[in-house]
């Protein structure tokens, strides 16, 4: 894969000198990179072993003002993003996913931009794909498997954190990843990350606040 950012799926991946949408990380010259998640387009996005950064992605979009529902099992691990909101109204964490409002000819702006995140365990269907602009699903995975394969290969991007070697080894197939590639897949230290979309690999760090770190724990894989 070339470390190019294509047209179609990657307008949303940007190193801009003032970071606009939600900030990943720094990549390896200490830029920061962002994803534009919330965008006039739909945008659907996999987080794979990576539970604390789908949690700070979760918690910078509705910093920007995002509504955000979390549907999950393990509500205790997304509660400290609740907490955080400034208005909790626009935060629901529950274990099912409720009807979403149709409004008609949603207006531009974070008052409507709205982020689904699934964090269901390891599942062989992901979410129904985003219909409207200003809407985002972040399907979370604790685990590369075939199972999950189709569901992570039809994302714009995929977040991965460090994988065991079985885990790279499907990556590698199914991403057709170099072994270089794969072998960094294997060797991410807590806070590595690798941003992956059609024509897309980037190697980036977190950056996390202090204030983050109070909230989410120390970076950890999960």
């Amino acid at each position: 894969m070339a470390a190019t950012v294509p047209a179609a799926a990657l307008d949303a991946l940007t190193a801009p000198a003032s970071p606009a949408g939600v900030v990943l990380g720094a990549d390896p010259q200490g830029a920061p990179v962002a994803l534009a998640l919330l965008r006039p387009v739909p945008t659907r996005v996999v987080v794979l072993g990576a539970l604390h950064l789908a949690r700070q992605v979760a918690l910078r979009a509705v910093g920007q003002g995002a509504r955000l529902t979390v549907v999950t099992g393990r509500r205790a691990a997304w509660e400290p993003v609740a907490r955080a909101a400034a208005d909790p109204d626009r935060v629901r964490i529950g274990p099912d996913e409720p009807a979403e409002e149709h409004r008609a000819d949603p207006e531009p702006g974070d008052t409507d931009a709205l982020l689904t995140v699934h964090d269901r365990g390891a599942t062989a269907t992901g979410p129904s794909a985003p219909t409207g602009p200003w809407r985002a699903t972040l399907l979370v995975l604790p685990a590369l498997s075939p199972a999950v394969a189709d569901a992570a290969d039809d994302a714009d991007v995929v977040l991965l954190g460090r994988m065991p070697p079985q885990e790279a080894d499907l990556a590698a197939r199914l991403w057709r990843l170099t072994e270089p590639m794969a072998e960094t897949l294997r060797t991410l230290p807590d806070h590595g990350v690798v941003v992956l979309g059609r024509n897309l690999w980037r190697r980036l760090d977190l950056v996390t606040a202090e204030r983050e770190t109070a909230l989410l724990g120390p970076v950890r894989r999960s």
